[in-house]
């Protein structure tokens, strides 16, 4: 929740009238987690898509692709010690697509409080070609 408080401020919030996009993709991860418990009231700027994933697909797809990510991954990041991964950004440029099994990021970060410096420098740079 930390995570999402701090974009939807710093991040989405320092860049408003920008083309930037926001995917959030949602699990159960804790005990307690729960889709009918998740707080709507974060992340409510109109650039973010809410996603939900019972499944956990997609952060098991970017677990079983980390070594083709890791050379992209933020000076601070910490090894995943779950069996998906969860609390991390992706950063994309312009028209990068999804492609199978998960598109290379330009950078990616875990967990997101410990990178969210080098997530905002990524963006800028992004956002100010």
């Amino acid at each position: 929740m930390n995570a999402a408080r701090w974009a939807q401020q710093n991040l989405l919030g320092r860049f408003p009238t920008s083309d930037l996009r926001v995917y959030a993709i949602w699990f159960n991860m804790y005990p307690g987690d729960a889709r009918s418990k998740w707080p709507s009231a974060l992340l409510t700027d109109p650039r973010v898509l809410h996603y939900w994933d019972d499944q956990r697909i997609s952060g098991t797809r970017y677990l079983d692709q980390l070594p083709a990510l890791m050379d992209r991954r933020a000076p601070a990041t910490l090894p995943p010690a779950a069996d998906a991964m969860w609390d991390a950004f992706f950063v994309y440029a312009p028209g990068d697509r999804w492609k199978s099994p998960v598109p290379l990021p330009v950078t990616w970060g875990y967990p997101i409080m410990v990178t969210h410096e080098h997530l905002l420098r990524h963006v800028e740079m992004l956002l100010t070609k």
